[in-house]
């Protein structure tokens, strides 16, 4: 599959799981953190990234759908950039300003996704990859995910909390069956 092919299936997979219109940016902006500290963590360590740069760049396309756009208008090509720990602070940066562009003007908010689509692909590049491969990787990983959405939050089927999630959620589901009924 190509780039804008996987990103297809991503929103796709997204919309199926009402992660788009269910969840709130701000939800998935404590994910993209979650998922920024995995791939810092991994280059900070010298480790495998690949899946790492992947769930960045997912999290990354949800939260563009997320504000009515397709991630695929801030593909660009990039080199490969400067320092790979360099690289991936200014990422940090630029997810950071993304996140909260809610509260700057959209210009600044479109260029900042950009800057950090441009980021993880110089990320990959610097670590012998595509950026096409490590979106691949999240993919495959996520595309038969199953799980609930809870508070904004996916909780999959495999999290330990998930049996206590999935009650409150039938419950919560009873709650307002009963409240609905005559």
């Amino acid at each position: 599959m190509n780039l804008n092919e996987l990103i297809c299936k991503v929103e796709q997979w997204a919309e199926d799981r009402n992660i788009i219109k269910g969840s709130k940016p701000i939800d998935q902006a404590m994910k993209l953190f979650s998922e920024f500290g995995e791939l810092a963590d991994n280059v900070g360590k010298g480790r495998d990234c690949r899946d790492d740069i992947g769930d960045v760049f997912v999290v990354l396309t949800i939260m563009t759908a997320q504000h009515g756009h397709s991630i695929e208008d801030h593909l660009a090509i990039c080199g490969k950039g400067y320092n790979l720990k360099e690289t991936v602070v200014e990422l940090c940066e630029n997810l950071v300003i993304f996140a909260v562009a809610r509260h700057l003007e959209y210009e600044k908010e479109q260029e900042a996704l950009s800057m950090a689509v441009c980021l993880l692909q110089s990320i990959a590049l610097q670590n012998g990859f595509t950026l096409e491969e490590c979106v691949q990787i999240a993919y495959e990983d996520i595309k038969d995910r199953v799980g609930i959405l809870w508070n904004g939050v996916f909780v999959k089927n495999t999290d330990e909390n998930y049996n206590e999630v999935k009650s409150m959620f039938e419950k919560s589901l009873e709650n307002n069956f009963n409240q609905y009924s005559i």
